[in-house]
């Protein structure tokens, strides 16, 4: 007789439970603090399963390095103003990310990923140790990447003053999209 209580109270709570894990399975979003070191000036955000690669000469090409995005299906590259160091927000949103105004940015751009398997993660390179590993829900997203303080950043050193703030939502569209282009003075 207790082991049925239990059971029914188990239960219970998990029908209790079952629409606050649907509604974040559904539409999962979330803010994400990233502090982490890295090499060469990148790192990547992809889907767990992603089948890309970026080591051809398409992935880095110079319209992607002048973007500051390469881009494949599954797996996008950040290029960063430090060699090593990246301070980064990244933020999951449900729809369209509204800012438009980009005057306190130095550089902004916007691009797509395909995050099939539902769990995105963020990768440092070259040895692609999983930084950040979040449940999304499996679509095509688009990207927006704001960066800032990047002026008087030596690119070969590890620590830099440049800041980045990472939007993710989900929507069409493939094609890397430079909204505001930093420029050397």
């Amino acid at each position: 007789m207790k082991s049925q209580k239990t059971n029914v109270s188990v239960l219970l709570v998990c029908l209790l439970a079952l629409p606050a894990i649907l509604a974040f399975s559904l539409h999962p979003s979330g803010k994400y603090n990233l502090d982490f070191f890295t090499t060469h000036n990148q790192f990547y955000l992809c889907d767990s399963a992603f089948t890309g690669t970026t080591g051809d000469t398409t992935f880095w090409n110079t319209d992607a390095q002048n973007a500051r995005l390469g881009t494949t299906e599954d797996i996008i590259g950040i290029k960063i103003a430090s060699y090593g160091h990246v301070r980064a927000e990244l933020n999951v949103l449900n729809t369209a990310d509204p800012e438009k105004d980009f005057s306190k940015y130095d550089h902004v751009v916007e691009g797509s990923v395909k995050l099939s398997s539902g769990i995105m993660e963020v990768l440092n390179f070259p040895d692609t140790k999983i930084i950040l590993k979040a449940i999304v829900t499996p679509a095509r997203y688009r990207i927006r990447i704001y960066s800032y303080a990047v002026k008087n950043v030596n690119p070969d050193e590890d620590e830099g003053t440049d800041h980045y703030k990472i939007t993710l939502w989900p929507g069409e569209g493939r094609e890397r999209k430079v909204l505001k282009a930093y420029r050397a003075d």
